[in-house]
């Protein structure tokens, strides 16, 4: 029986793609709270 999928992730391209687009949303949000508390933390406590 032949699959139409050759992904090893059995996901289809469509479920790929949309994965990905949480994916790099996640990411994004995270680096800009990690961005945010960075200067809030530097501006209370400056170490340079």
């Amino acid at each position: 029986m032949a699959e139409d999928n050759p992904s090893w992730t059995g996901l289809t391209e469509d479920e790929a793609k949309e994965l990905h687009e949480v994916y790099v949303s996640g990411a994004v949000l995270f680096t800009g709270v990690a961005l945010v508390a960075h200067f809030l933390v530097m501006f209370w406590r400056p170490w340079f």
